[in-house]
């Protein structure tokens, strides 16, 4: 019986220990759990010293000042109360310009910049018509932003040709880029009547697009043209960098939308996009985003009166070729400054 007895205490010692570490971890997890990730309201940057760039605040729509969820891994977070850091408020009432060209460019790629400054970015005046040709940039968060922000200010300062927001600047958050180029737009450039997005690796003729907005007379509201797709297939490969999974799209196809390498919109449709905005949870993908806006705005993009203009896999140069076409995706700076150069190196390139 002694036996019995002393072979219970010794099973209900380990026992005993076992239920009261479950009972300590589970408090303890309870206590310990991590909240879910959230994601600040940006606030404006100190490096941002007042120039002749600033501008008072215009009154915004009240919005709570609330700490915001992490927008994940396939949504950007837009819309939110984003400043402009470096801005040139007054410049399209200065320059009453026919079209707005809006270049996104990272903030540290000052070699983009002075490619297309160079080149058809320089080319201010076709005929009658004023081109205005603007950067758009983000918040750089390497080591050297402070030097960095030093650097962009003195170039805004030289060229006022810069546009920055206090997002952060990278791949994944071009459509929030996208979305503020469109709130600069409909704030401050309602006297042109087109604006472009062209990437910084496209070769642009100025005359080319000139001569095919020129012709669009009257100008047309509810109007966005460029390589428009049709039916694109959503990317279900979770390897590749497009990916997007059903729960964030559902559908097989995207609306129609133009690539992304070169866009052209009348000044009605930036209001409408912001709008929208608020209605549709923002997308990574920029281009495809402004397809989904597109189709609840109720419309369809437009072919450009001769679409094989615009070119994001071109054949081999050839000098006469390219002479027609408005826009060309190169490979990098360095080939689009020759191909522009070379083009423009004689009055008959053909």
């Amino acid at each position: 019986m002694s036996y019995n007895k002393g072979f219970l205490v010794f099973l209900l010692i380990p026992v005993t220990a076992l239920l009261l570490y479950l009972s300590y971890s589970h408090t303890t997890l309870g206590q310990n759990k991590k909240e879910p990730q959230r994601y600040p309201l940006p606030k404006r940057q100190s490096t941002a010293a007042p120039s002749k760039d600033a501008v008072e605040e215009e009154p915004e729509m009240v919005q709570e000042e609330i700490v915001q969820e992490e927008p994940g891994l396939y949504h950007v977070a837009y819309p939110r109360k984003y400043k402009f850091i470096i801005d040139q408020p007054k410049i399209c009432e200065e320059q009453k310009p026919f079209v707005v060209i809006m270049v996104p460019v990272p903030p540290w790629d000052a070699e983009a910049r002075s490619g297309i400054r160079r080149t058809w970015g320089g080319e201010k005046l076709i005929g009658d018509k004023v081109v205005l040709v603007l950067f758009m940039l983000g918040l750089h968060n390497g080591n050297d932003q402070e030097t960095l922000q030093e650097q962009l200010r003195n170039e805004s300062q030289q060229y006022q040709d810069l546009l920055q927001s206090n997002f952060l600047d990278s791949y994944k958050n071009l459509t929030i880029k996208t979305m503020m180029m469109m709130e600069w737009l409909s704030r401050s450039c309602q006297q042109a009547s087109f604006a472009v997005k062209v990437d910084a690796d496209v070769l642009l003729n100025m005359n080319n697009l000139i001569n095919m907005l020129g012709s669009l007379n009257p100008v047309p509201t509810n109007y966005m043209t460029g390589l428009v797709w049709y039916g694109n297939i959503v990317i279900r490969n979770p390897f590749n960098k497009f990916y997007i999974p059903y729960d964030v799209y559902t559908r097989d196809t995207y609306p129609p939308y133009p690539l992304g390498m070169c866009y052209i919109i009348s000044l009605d449709l930036p209001q409408k996009f912001i709008q929208e905005s608020k209605h549709i949870k923002a997308i990574f993908i920029e281009d495809a985003y402004l397809g989904m806006c597109l189709e609840r705005l109720g419309i369809v993009p437009t072919q450009p009166p001769h679409i094989e203009q615009f070119v994001v896999a071109p054949q081999q140069y050839n000098r006469c070729y390219y002479s027609g076409l408005i826009a060309i995706l190169t490979d990098n700076t360095n080939q689009m400054t020759s191909y522009w150069t070379d083009i423009h190196s004689t009055s008959n390139p053909c």
